[in-house]
């Protein structure tokens, strides 16, 4: 027995636009409210005429009836979240007015070794339309064959057969590289980084002072999330929001320090560090953005704004003094007995300090009896405020889901020939993929990818529609010193796109020579200007010009014009012009 139909899974979110993601995620909330609503009447049509009415009222300009409603809901329940979306004026982008053999015409003129402008090939276009497809005239105008040789032309394939091969090699295929070099819990948090003052041991023998990077929750002044590192970093934000996140939810907003560690354009954005020269300019979707979080920056020297660093005073003075080698945060703390058990090698390694520093957190600091401003709450402990107080806990749909929302991402790039660069520490990672690299090259996108993992990057277009994942690519980067097989492999994969764009140019002529032969410019304009001067014989053929001036080479000699009419009047007797001629000579001269 067939059960009923399940529908098909929804379209991913990353194949939207980031205006489109905002545009289901309202009509998927009216769609719950609207089943909300009417499910406590009976009469369901005078419940969906009423939240109509009142759905007008608080969404002004939004276009909606029970018709718009109900395709909305069957939107909904089908899973297609593609019809939840304005797609008026999308179905004819990418479209074209010019009719097809015209322009594969058009193609067979620009992509020619010659180099014709493109004004040059429309005219060339013209004139093969005037002698095979008259019909096909007037043609769409001159700017939109340009507009369409821009977007729709591959470089690589424009420049093979417009430049040759080599060009083609040197400019866009991948090239060898040799290397040289109100408030509830988790509706507010706040981030920064503390110093520990307690000296410590790394692997080498150094002795060093180690940071916390944590997000604390206002409500319940409990840390959700923190991690001991060597030196602050974005990435040491995001590890301790990951684990924040994991464990607590997402909050709705977070306080950030102003430090470059939050600043960075990919994490929370610029802040107070935007420059007036970077306004305007694209920035892809910050992580605490794509996450949904509101991000504030507090103002410079605020230190009211910073509860957290209230909290680290507790951390000092509750947790590093636990330890003996304790330094204090001035020369006046620092312990008399500070410089012995330093000699004696009483320091505590990072490993163990840092193990230490996650359960005292989790199990003693958050323990603690809470003492905000919030009486009632006084005397519990500050992790059970945190439970008695959420009201809602935000969580990703699962771990694949977050570690995608907290990729780093890179800023604006082209794909080049090499297909898209990672910078690393200084060091260029280079993601390519063949196909992605001849339909998209001189194109602008950004990067997002796990720092944690480079093996592969996820590329978007600036309006943050996700394209693909490209594998990472050094196959064609060398080694100074490369072997011959190396090398040979780096040829194999120009070979192969060579190979590949080769067949693309011949796609684009392929038709219309096959069906009408090759038509050369040079034997359409010759035609042309052939009848041109035909046309220009017979009209000359029948002119009549009123005045004709006679001219001699005897510079003394003037010029005498020579009238006659039209109706054949007032015509010249040559016999007596003659007859004068001879007498005024003597008659010894012709």
């Amino acid at each position: 027995m067939g059960g009923a139909l399940t529908p098909p899974p929804a379209e991913p979110l990353d194949h939207f636009t980031a205006a489109e993601r905002q545009e289901i995620g309202f009509w998927l909330k009216a769609v719950e409210d609207w089943q909300t609503y009417r499910n406590q009447y009976s009469d369901k049509a005078a419940a969906d005429e009423a939240f109509v009415a009142q759905f007008k009222l608080d969404h002004a300009g939004v276009d909606i009836s029970r018709q718009i409603l109900y395709r909305r809901g069957r939107a909904v329940k089908d899973n297609n979240l593609r019809a939840l979306t304005d797609s008026r004026g999308k179905t004819r982008k990418g479209s074209s007015k010019i009719d097809e053999t015209a322009w594969e015409a058009f193609l067979s003129f620009y992509l020619d070794y010659r180099k014709f402008s493109v004004k040059e090939c429309y005219r060339f276009t013209e004139l093969w339309a005037e002698e095979d497809f008259p019909d096909l005239l007037p043609l769409p105008s001159y700017t939109t064959f340009y507009r369409r040789v821009t977007n729709d032309v591959q470089k690589a394939v424009a420049t093979l057969a417009r430049d040759g091969n080599k060009k083609m090699t040197d400019r866009c295929a991948p090239y060898i590289r040799r290397e040289y070099e109100n408030m509830a819990s988790n509706d507010c948090w706040f981030a920064d980084n503390h110093t520990f003052d307690v000296i410590t041991e790394g692997d080498g023998g150094s002795r060093h002072r180690l940071y916390l990077t944590a997000f604390f929750d206002a409500r319940s002044q409990i840390f959700v999330g923190a991690y001991v590192t060597e030196a602050p970093s974005s990435q040491a934000t995001l590890i301790a929001l990951r684990r924040a996140i994991l464990k607590y939810g997402i909050p709705k907003q977070v306080w950030l320090d102003n430090g470059h560690e939050f600043t960075a354009f990919d994490v929370g954005g610029p802040g107070h560090h935007a420059k007036k020269s970077q306004r305007g300019q694209f920035a892809p979707p910050p992580i605490f953005q794509r996450l949904g979080i509101k991000v504030i920056h507090a103002k410079v020297r605020n230190a009211r704004a910073k509860t957290i660093e209230r909290a680290f005073l507790d951390v000092k003075n509750q947790i590093s003094r636990l330890f003996e080698t304790f330094c204090g945060g001035t020369v006046l703390e620092k312990p008399e007995m500070l410089k012995t058990k330093l000699k004696n090698g009483h320091v505590v390694l990072d490993g163990d300090f840092t193990a230490s520093i996650e359960t005292l957190l989790e199990g003693w600091f958050n323990e603690r009896e809470y003492g905000g401003a919030v009486i009632e709450d006084r005397g519990k402990p500050c992790i059970e405020v945190w439970h008695d107080r959420l009201q809602e806990k935000r969580v990703p749909a699962d771990e694949e889901q977050l570690n995608l929302m907290l990729m780093r991402s890179t800023r604006k790039q082209k794909v080049k020939r090499e297909g898209v660069r990672l910078l690393i520490h200084g060091k260029p990672l280079w993601y390519y993929d063949m196909d992605f690299v001849l339909e998209n090259q001189g194109k602008e996108v950004y990067l997002r990818y796990d720092p944690t993992s480079l093996k592969d990057v996820r590329v978007y277009t600036l309006e943050d529609k996700f394209i693909c994942t490209l594998p990472a690519f050094d196959e064609v980067v060398l080694k100074y010193d490369a072997s011959a097989d190396d090398i040979g492999r780096a040829m194999a994969i120009q070979k192969r796109y060579e190979k590949a764009v080769k067949s693309a140019l011949e796609s684009k002529t392929a038709k219309i020579i096959d069906t009408y032969g090759k038509r050369d410019a040079f034997d359409l304009v010759l035609a042309k200007a052939r009848r041109n001067q035909q046309a220009r014989i017979v009209s000359q053929d029948d002119s009549d010009p009123k005045l004709v001036r006679l001219v001699y080479a005897d510079e003394d000699m003037e010029e005498t014009p020579l009238l006659r009419a039209a109706n054949g009047e007032n015509t010249i007797d040559y016999d007596k012009l003659l007859r004068n001629c001879a007498k005024n000579h003597g008659g010894a001269e012709e």
